[in-house]
């Protein structure tokens, strides 16, 4: 099974608006983004946001001969290269991301505006963060690369929620639907 990075849907009419979601991978390198940006502004500008994201994270290229560290600074510097004009009107502070990046020595979990993260299981969901976790906070473009938490255990699956829609605790039965993957 391949890297998968998915943010939760808003509890919103309309939870998906400004998602994205970007993924590769080479041998035993490969990340997976997936984030909302523009996500309270008119779907056409939600849409038009998130689809600007994800042209700038698709040309990340992925060779063996990178390991987590390196390509996870090569996707926060695609990110911080965006025009703020093109990331709609609060000129991507909205931006909410997940990345997941895995090498042949483990996987790493870095984002932006995140409330919560889990890693999925065959069974269930595990919290991986919680509380005042620095991986937890605010949205936007970070001015410098914000620290990388280092599972032990390794896990194919990491689901986040946004910032501001925390949940103690995520629901297993129906989590591929609340974040927008159909099975």
């Amino acid at each position: 099974m391949p890297l998968s990075a998915r943010l939760h849907g808003t509890p919103d009419r309309l939870p998906f608006a400004g998602h994205f979601r970007v993924d590769g991978s080479a041998g035993s390198v490969a990340f997976s983004v997936a984030g909302a940006v523009s996500s309270r502004c008119d779907l056409e500008v939600a849409f038009d946001s998130a689809r600007c994201v994800e042209r700038a994270l698709r040309p990340i290229k992925v060779v063996d001969a990178d390991d987590k560290v390196s390509l996870l600074n090569r996707i926060w510097a695609a990110i911080v290269s965006i025009d703020g004009f093109d990331l709609g009107p609060n000129r991507g502070e909205d931006i909410v991301a997940l990345i997941a990046v895995m090498d042949g020595d483990g996987i790493g979990i870095a984002g932006t505006g995140l409330g919560g993260v889990w890693a999925q299981h065959n069974k269930g969901l595990d919290p991986l963060v919680a509380g005042d976790h620095p991986l937890l906070g605010l949205p936007g473009r970070p001015e410098r690369l914000p620290g990388v938490l280092t599972l032990d255990e390794p896990c194919r699956i990491v689901i986040a929620v946004p910032h501001d829609h925390p949940v103690p605790t995520l629901q297993f039965s129906g989590i591929e639907r609340r974040c927008g993957v159909n099975p």
